[in-house]
């Protein structure tokens, strides 16, 4: 789900992750395996700190000759994406490293990056291209509808992709597309092809009034377009950003907190 996800989807980057995959039935025992395992050689495991100690651990075990440490990071859950179960049941199988490994799905791999971390949208933004492109592909193969492809429309490339194949001529299939979006950035590309549909409404309107009125006036793939996307997508990765913020600064303060079992 980390480096080597991105990494196996297509973007271009060297990682220094190492992946251990460890029952979760062995969370309280992590340190221990690892301090017996080959791995930490003359070497004393320690454990860093964790803004979710319940989720996610990480622990040195040695430094590497250019001087950095060396550490693994283990994740028992992701606060980002729903159960285990249903995003195993959405992952993606192929040959990495010589062997086949289960990756996260694509679009949950974009999900789970949605974090305060700048170089996590930096990813998203090439994932988001690559999603969109094999969607693309997809519809054209028969293996994905063509109102599922355009409601999850998450990059320029992909809505200009759409445009370029006459997709938004289709009046049925924007208005089952608009009924199924969910992101407020798929809803800024689709919005000036839906003022144009009668019967195109969105269920739940993402982007606020003043926004929303000028997409509806605006020419679909034309310059103005994209920059009021932008505008949206921005609004959308600051909200994200602030929301993981947060939630790091309430964990952090209950852990600071002293328990009720102190002297009276």
């Amino acid at each position: 789900m980390g480096g080597h996800a991105a990494r196996f989807y297509g973007v271009e980057r060297n990682t220094n992750d190492f992946d251990l995959h460890l029952s979760p039935d062995c969370w309280d025992d992590i340190k221990a395996k690892i301090q017996a395992s080959p791995l930490a050689t003359n070497f004393k495991v320690v454990e860093g700190p964790s803004w979710r100690p319940g989720a996610f651990r990480r622990f040195q075990i040695g430094v590497l000759p250019s001087g950095r440490e060396e550490w693994l990071e283990f994740w028992r859950h992701n606060h980002l994406l729903p159960d285990f179960h249903e995003v195993f049941d959405r992952r993606e199988i192929g040959v990495y490293g010589g062997r086949k490994i289960a990756f996260l799905g694509l679009r949950d791999l974009i999900r789970a990056k949605e974090t305060e971390r700048e170089s996590d949208w930096q990813d998203i933004a090439l994932l988001e291209e690559f999603a969109d492109s094999r969607d693309f592909s997809a519809v054209f193969s028969g293996d994905l509808d063509l109102p599922n492809a355009l409601s999850r429309i998450r990059s320029r490339r992909g809505f200009e992709s759409h445009l370029k194949a006459s997709h938004f001529r289709d009046d049925n299939a924007i208005r089952q597309a608009v009924e199924l979006t969910a992101s407020p950035i798929t809803e800024a590309f689709l919005t000036p092809v839906a003022s144009r549909n009668r019967d195109a409404h969105f269920p739940i309107a993402a982007i606020e009034p003043v926004v929303r009125n000028r997409l509806s006036e605006v020419d679909p793939g034309t310059n103005l377009h994209f920059a009021l996307v932008e505008i949206v997508r921005r609004r959308y990765k600051l909200a994200a950003q602030a929301a993981d913020r947060a939630d790091k600064e309430s964990i952090r303060r209950t852990l600071a907190a002293p328990s009720d079992g102190g002297a009276s």
